[in-house]
């Protein structure tokens, strides 16, 4: 039943409560446990010594679910090249990993792909007891070919383009929170936009923090801003939490999101189903009439929230959509012909290097930086703002009125 209706002009809005649609799929969503184990299946040989249950249960308990999916993917992966080479995937030959690194290299893979890859094979042979003490993906000849490939293709990891404040933080090139935010619509779905970018900049929140944000972790403050609590992050599996400060204006906004979706617990954010359909003036509640005395078409719009957390797809593609609606409106100014690379370099990651570029800007040194965005040291935080540290270094503050 619609928990709230409103007429506005000719469009009515109508706002269920329950859950989305559910998307038809060829097979049921496995859990990151169940592709990890499915995988070790296949890369057991017959005849192989019996596994241990109750350790691999350990194995599995230790880890991140983001950590399961990466291994899980990585040695589907080297599955894949093993049945194509016709050869063992456990316990995997030294020269056999070689060559698998040849062919991935060939296949134009970083050097932080390959040693990814490495260390998923070694997990499989750890879960699996198979030369635990003795890991083939330590054999000098590997070490020695990623040495040679690292050497060959070195390169920077590329980073996600950052969402900085601008506005009040001063004028930056490209997409920026102030822009997005001026883009997001008024309805249901523009409000969740702007409560999701709000407070994931403020936070500057990892995609898996910010989709587990719940009401409870909230905490009001008496001057309008607000605690948010992080029972868990990539850097704290041991779930020893940690606090991130929201502005009164992140507040205002999650404020008026959860209101209008009527969400009282659980996750925040949520997806929104949309459905316009074109419906005639009299089925509707408030009949309008046309000059001719005909009934005018109007749209019927209903919005669904659903109960789950946003996805990972989920989000990059409304930091995406949002940045194409800022550029169409005129609120980013992408120089001609950069517009479809500068929205594809946005990611789930944008807002993180965003903050901390603004952070470092203003000032504040890496340590302080780390410490509020929960990194275990501020190497991170200076590698993201080294094209800054360049523009504001000491060269350019001695040099700058010297070689005008």
């Amino acid at each position: 039943m619609p928990a709230a209706a409103s007429f506005d002009g000719a469009i009515l809005v109508v706002r269920t409560e329950g859950p989305l649609p559910r998307r038809r799929r060829a097979h049921a969503k496995r859990t990151p446990d169940e592709r990890v184990l499915d995988v070790l299946g296949r890369a057991i040989s017959s005849g192989a010594p019996p596994v241990s249950r109750l350790a691999l249960d350990v194995e599995l308990a230790a880890m991140a679910p983001a950590t399961k999916l990466a291994i899980a993917a990585d040695l589907e992966c080297w599955l894949a090249w093993c049945a194509h080479e016709n050869r063992a995937a456990v316990p995997a030959d030294p020269e056999d990993l070689v060559r698998y690194l040849v062919t991935l290299e060939a296949d134009g893979k970083k050097p932080a792909t390959l040693e990814r890859r490495l260390a998923s094979i070694a997990s499989l042979h750890k879960m699996l007891s198979v030369r635990a003490d003795n890991l083939p993906t330590a054999a000098p000849i590997v070490r020695s070919a990623l040495r040679g490939h690292r050497r060959r293709h070195g390169a920077p990891q590329r980073q996600a383009a950052p969402l900085r404040l601008g506005g009040e933080l001063g004028e930056v090139p490209g997409f920026t929170i102030t822009a997005l935010l001026a883009a997001c619509a008024s309805d249901l779905q523009g409000v969740r936009d702007a409560a999701l970018l709000s407070l994931g900049y403020d936070a500057g929140l990892r995609v898996s923090e910010l989709t587990a944000v719940t009401l409870a972790d909230l905490r009001p403050q008496l001057d309008g801003a607000g605690l948010l609590y992080l029972p868990r992050s990539k850097t704290d599996q041991q779930g020893q939490g940690a606090w991130a400060w929201l502005s009164p204006e992140t507040m205002r906004r999650v404020g008026q999101w959860c209101s209008e979706a009527d969400i009282t617990e659980g996750v925040v954010f949520r997806r929104v189903g949309v459905d316009r359909r074109r419906q005639r003036a009299k089925e509707l509640a408030d009949e309008r009439w046309g000059e001719d005395g005909t009934a005018d078409a109007a749209e019927l719009v209903t919005y669904t929230v659903g109960s789950a957390p946003l996805s990972r797809p989920g989000v990059t593609g409304i930091y995406r959509r949002v940045a194409l609606a800022a550029a169409r409106q005129g609120h980013a100014v992408i120089p001609a012909g950069q517009l479809d690379a500068a929205i594809a370099a946005l990611s789930t990651h944008s807002l993180r290097v965003g903050l901390t570029q603004d952070l470092l800007a203003a000032g504040e040194d890496g340590l302080a930086i780390a410490q509020a965005l929960r990194w275990s040291s501020p190497s991170t935080a200076l590698r993201y703002g080294a094209r800054l540290r360049a523009e504001n270094g000491a060269a350019s503050r001695v040099l700058a009125q010297a070689r005008k």
